[in-house]
């Protein structure tokens, strides 16, 4: 059975009139009035516009058909029959997730042939520079937004606020002068003079490079360029799976022009700079091309985490990266799975942990004395998910709660937790010689049974508490926040009374040893 999902803005006008002209909006009007069935008339709409790709409300609206469902019904029988081809993985501007998109079928693909300039750079690789209409690029290149499961993509989504905003300025007339950054997927690019399918990008030079000398040193080139042709395959109803270059940077500079009514502004030119380059490799240019523009840090860490390899300057914190990924998403064993609010994975219910609160957690083993060997990424996680396994073990009725509701769960909570823990595994480590010493384990946990009774994370658990318990919450607790300050301070408190009921215990212990 075919779904479909509302436009975000639940109204398809404002992008049916960024596609079509307003005659083209008049015949489909007239193709809505004919007494022929429903699923004629949807046909010869497919038929008579250019190439459109259309999901079943924006159908509706084109032939003024109130009933949405009938209209779905009849897109799917087309579909059946061959008529109509339909993806539920492709993303126009502003689409929401999951959205049906319907073509005719059958129709093939033209060829896109825009001339350029390449520049040799001085390491040896190329750039490409071009102007075209802005409208374009949607239609030879994807959107590939970060997938954290299956560890593909790395965009953004749309910020709404944002293209309408920039689209307010392209209907009033304003250029936008700063180029888009656009990757051409490295296996499928061909030079002209080889055997090449149909779906590559074709690069033909259409000159020699000119060198220019500097005007210090004549044998020294600052600039180095040719013409050249990019030929494209194109259909402006493509498909994202059939599209071969990927938009790495100006995701709301070509959504804004979903918004702009073509009668108003015909055409809108576009610089683009453009390179060859695996897919891989556009995470990496991804970053950098979005380090003056910052998107979240959470976001870029997440990103990192989905990279076989990261930037130089964002290597050291590539392990708390990774093995967040793992405690967040691929370890069901980990306390923190399905717990954290993780860029790029889909929850119905929003889960209570901020992902750099986790990653913050991660810092704290991270910048501590214990040794994390050559595979950090993996004691990290180890080393997390035992320690805060233990803590969601002796403290059950405050995990997997909203921070609002536990403060264990708040970023407070859970980095003065870190901080108890690096605290004991750096005074056990030297006498058991490896973290993975079950001894080592057994004495963490004999010591955080001992504190439990004197902690207390929930407004609830303070009606059975020790009056200790209750005082500290009250004092120490219920009112810190997620800063540096409050952090060190909640994090001493627990750790001193964490070592004098230890301490306490050992002398115990030593007067029960005692003739």
């Amino acid at each position: 059975m075919i779904t479909d999902t509302q436009h975000p803005e639940g109204n398809p006008v404002e992008t049916l009139q960024s596609q079509l002209r307003r005659e083209e909006l008049e015949l489909a009007g007239s193709i809505g009035a004919q007494a022929i069935p429903l699923k004629d008339r949807i046909l010869e709409l497919f038929r008579t516009l250019p190439d459109p790709l259309l999901s079943a409300e924006e159908v509706a609206k084109l032939l003024a058909t109130p009933d949405q469902a009938t209209v779905l019904e009849a897109l799917g029988a087309l579909h059946s029959e061959g008529s109509l081809e339909r993806s539920q993985t492709t993303s126009r501007p502003l689409d929401p997730e999951g959205i049906t998109l319907f073509r005719i079928a059958g129709k093939p693909f033209s060829r896109l042939k825009l001339v350029g300039i390449e520049s040799r750079l001085s390491n040896g690789q190329s750039r490409i520079q071009f102007t075209c209409d802005g409208r374009l690029i949607r239609s030879i290149a994807k959107v590939d937004r970060l997938d954290s499961l299956s560890k593909t993509g790395n965009q953004r989504d749309e910020i709404a606020r944002h293209v309408k905003s920039i689209a307010h300025g392209i209907s009033g007339g304003t250029q936008v002068p700063n180029s888009i950054l656009i990757i051409l997927v490295a296996e499928q690019v061909a030079d002209t003079d080889e055997e090449a399918p149909e779906s590559f990008v074709r690069i033909t030079p259409l000159g020699d490079y000119t060198r220019v000398s500097s005007p210090l040193d004549d044998s020294a080139t600052i600039q180095e360029f040719r013409p050249i042709q990019i030929d494209f395959p194109y259909r402006r109803a493509a498909f994202d799976e059939e599209k071969s270059a990927l938009l790495v940077d100006g995701q709301q500079r070509t959504a804004a022009l979903s918004l702009v009514d073509i009668d108003i502004v015909p055409h809108f030119a576009l610089s683009v700079n453009a390179q060859v380059s695996t897919a891989e490799e556009a995470r990496a240019v991804f970053l950098v091309a979005n380090t003056t523009a910052k998107i979240e840090t959470q976001f870029s860490r997440a990103l990192i985490a989905a990279m076989s390899e990261s930037p130089a300057y964002l290597a050291s914190e590539r392990p708390r990266a990774l093995a967040a990924r793992s405690l967040a998403i691929e370890d069901p064993d980990s306390p923190f799975f399905n717990l954290v609010q993780y860029p790029g994975m889909k929850a119905g219910k929003k889960p209570p942990v901020v992902y750099n609160s986790l990653f913050q957690v991660l810092t704290v083993f991270s910048e501590s004395s214990i040794p994390l060997g050559d595979k950090p990424e993996q004691t990290l996680a180890y080393i997390a998910k035992r320690g805060f396994n233990l803590i969601r073990q002796y403290w059950p009725t405050a995990w997997g709660l909203k921070p609002n509701d536990s403060r264990l769960m708040h970023a407070v909570g859970l980095r003065a937790m870190a901080g108890l823990l690096v605290n004991k595994l750096e005074s056990l480590y030297p006498q058991h010689g490896s973290l993975e010493a079950e001894a080592l384990w057994v004495d963490v946990s004999t010591s955080l049974k001992r504190l439990q009774p004197h902690l207390v994370w929930t407004i609830a658990d303070t009606s059975n508490a020790l009056k200790t318990a209750v005082k500290t919450y009250s004092d120490e607790i219920s009112s810190r926040q997620n800063t540096s300050q409050d952090i060190a301070a909640l994090t001493k408190s627990i750790k001193r009374m964490s070592l004098d009921l230890d301490t306490e215990a050992a002398k115990v212990s030593t007067k029960s040893k005692k003739p």
